[in-house]
């Protein structure tokens, strides 16, 4: 794969390993974080609207989100009457998406058998 200046380099990848349950873990909280990274940037956009809060149908959100944006609120104060709180909130869920993406991801070492040279998946050679 040519990535930008021409060399070639090869990408890695995350997959799911062959088990049920590791696929379900891992796709499944996933996508957990995905829409709860979501739910959270709605909840951050109508932080701007003071009058949603009484608005029924967003209450769901705001009792969703609102448990976990509190334990970041007391860390960092806010600055200038500007709540930086969800910086780290979202950097928490980067991490633990990134986090759920490793551990679906096994580095099994398997031997192949090349021209009579037996070799390792990573290229290192047995003796």
């Amino acid at each position: 794969v040519a990535v930008g200046g021409g060399s070639t380099a090869p990408l890695a990848m995350a997959i799911p390993g062959y088990g049920i349950a590791e696929q379900v873990f891992v796709g499944g909280f996933g996508n957990f974080l995905q829409v709860y990274n979501y739910v959270i940037t709605a909840r951050i956009l109508l932080s701007w609207f003071p009058q949603a809060q009484s608005i029924g149908v967003l209450q769901p959100v705001f009792a969703i989100t609102d448990p976990y944006l509190n334990l970041f609120r007391g860390l960092i104060p806010p600055i200038f009457g500007l709540d930086l709180s969800p910086i780290l909130a979202f950097f928490t869920l980067n991490v633990l998406t990134s986090t759920t993406a490793s551990i679906g991801m096994e580095m099994k070492e398997q031997k192949v058998t090349v021209a009579g040279m037996k070799r390792r998946f990573f290229g290192m050679r047995l003796k």
